[in-house]
């Protein structure tokens, strides 16, 4: 009797090439796509982050001021309340001055420059433009200051002028800057034909002299937006 053969199973060799080959095609299988970083995190330094695109003035934690002398020794402190400005992505800074809003600290006086010098009735803002280079402010670190000589374009009393300005820009946190007079700005009376109000200031206040050169500081506080 002939023996019968057993059926066909697949030889050691062979299961063990079909092992290989099923893992051959495992591996050829894409791989599942990685998560991507989020985008909204960002990453780069303080020098190579992203900027705001436009600053604004802070008027509650701004101030401007211009001193009078009289008499020739008699100085006295005077400021705006009303304070409008902005800086947009070119570096061009605007500020509007509302002449309504001056405080002397004597209500009668106000009323007296608001009428005889500026008359705001027909003058209401005093606008003050300049340029600065973005990227050098923008680059400021947290608590760094840099120093700007420009110059600073007023119009006022329906004139226009030019005068230097040296200003000191200090970056205090990611958002907000300070912007500062390091030395005062002189703003000549006569350039705005406002002489004769300055006399008839003096007249009506009974005054030797008010002096026509006016020293203008100021304490700008910008948020980035």
């Amino acid at each position: 009797m002939m023996p019968t053969r057993p059926p066909n199973r697949p030889s050691r060799a062979a299961a063990a090439m079909l092992v290989a080959l099923c893992a051959l095609a495992a591996c050829s299988r894409p791989a599942a796509p990685t998560p991507a970083e989020p985008t909204g995190v960002a990453t780069a330094s303080p020098q190579t982050a992203a900027q705001p695109s436009m600053w604004r003035l802070d008027a509650e934690a701004s101030q401007l001021s211009f001193v009078s002398i009289k008499n020739d020794r008699i100085a006295e402190v005077h400021r705006f309340t009303d304070l409008i400005g902005t800086v947009d992505a070119e570096g061009e800074a605007n500020l509007k001055v509302g002449l309504e809003s001056v405080q002397t600290g004597i209500e009668i006086r106000d009323q007296r420059m608001r009428e005889m010098l500026f008359e705001a009735a027909s003058y209401p803002q005093a606008v003050v433009t300049l340029s600065v280079d973005p990227q050098v402010i923008g680059a400021l670190a947290p608590g760094t200051s840099q120093l700007l000589r420009t110059n600073v374009r007023l119009e006022l009393h329906g004139l226009a002028g030019t005068m230097p300005a040296m200003l000191r820009v200090t970056r205090l946190d990611a958002q907000r800057w300070l912007v500062t007079s390091e030395q005062p700005v002189i703003v000549d009376a006569a350039a705005f034909d406002l002489v004769a109000g300055v006399e008839q200031l003096r007249e009506v206040a009974g005054l030797q002299s008010i002096a026509t050169g006016i020293p203008v500081s100021f304490a700008l506080s910008f948020v980035g937006s």
